[in-house]
């Protein structure tokens, strides 16, 4: 990898973390017997990039297609429903792998309850499982049609 090239990388990585870091939201899309689904969860991410964490429980249709099919998208915007949009919105799209992350695991919690106090209780229910995406692809969108591929191998520190 060139200099240049390497620049590039750590830019849209840079973009990546700040439009991670300031919303809240998500839409994970599933499949499950060849029919799409869609959902809105709260989320957080490793520091690292590697994954994306949201929490659901057991039972619900998002959690049964993962087991069904894991492979997912997950959709993060800045929109805010204006005209500036198609000239000030960024979108990343992560494409990944889902599984339940195994005992709750206290740093997948730790990132969670930080970034969403609110959600506290529902995080420690029992009945909650925290799903862990590992994440294989990033395509960042800005500028309406500006369109950079980051492959997970590439997430460096």
């Amino acid at each position: 990898m060139n200099e240049t090239d390497s620049m590039k990388k750590v830019e849209v990585k840079k973009r990546i973390r700040q439009l991670m870091a300031h919303q809240r939201f998500a839409v994970i899309a599933t499949e499950a017997k060849k029919q799409p689904y869609t959902n809105l969860v709260a989320f957080a991410t490793t520091p690292d990039l590697r994954s994306i964490l949201f929490a659901t429980k057991r039972g619900t249709q998002k959690y049964l297609n993962i087991h069904e099919n894991n492979r997912i998208a997950v959709l993060i915007d800045n929109r805010e429903n204006t005209p500036a949009d198609l000239s000030n919105a960024m979108t990343v799209t992560a494409l990944g792998i889902a599984h339940e992350a195994q005992d709750k695991n206290e740093d997948y919690l730790t990132f969670l309850v930080q970034k969403h106090p609110d959600l506290s209780s529902f995080l420690h229910n029992p009945d909650c499982a925290i799903i862990k995406i590992q994440v294989k692809t990033y395509q960042l969108i800005h500028k309406f049609e500006q369109v950079q591929i980051l492959h997970i191998r590439d997430v460096e520190g």
